[in-house]
């Protein structure tokens, strides 16, 4: 009976420190595991970060644009409205000078007309008077 005590005894205590070694195993294993989860989770979320900043870096420079591109096609706009108003008045011009030109046609219409017609006075008083 005391041999076989001893064996038990034996027994549960190898029994006991193979639970020790296997826990300690298992906590050793769940470190790892909880470790290298750790280091893929940042290594994804350094990507992650980098390509968020990339992103953003991205849509200040689209947004400064944009404001640069809104301030030339305001420019732009407004230079064409000078244009368009310069041109105008190029045409009223234009339209000035064709008045001024029919005008002019028609004083010198009038002018031959009243050099023939002082022309005639003067041939019929020459008649007249021989």
């Amino acid at each position: 009976a005391i041999i076989i005590s001893m064996s038990l005894s034996q027994l549960l205590r190898d029994h006991q420190k193979r639970k020790t070694l296997l826990k300690d195993e298992n906590d050793r294993l769940k470190k790892s595991a909880v470790d290298s989860v750790s280091k893929a989770t940042e290594v994804m979320m350094d990507t992650i970060n980098s390509d968020v900043s990339v992103i953003f870096s991205n849509q200040r420079r689209l947004e400064s644009e944009g404001k640069k591109l809104q301030q030339e096609t305001a420019k732009f706009s407004k230079q064409t409205a000078q244009w368009v108003s310069l041109v105008e008045s190029f045409n009223n011009s234009l339209k000035e000078l064709g008045d001024i030109e029919n005008w002019a046609q028609m004083i010198e219409n009038d002018m031959k007309a009243i050099s023939l017609t002082l022309e005639e006075i003067h041939k019929a008083q020459a008649h007249a008077g021989n």
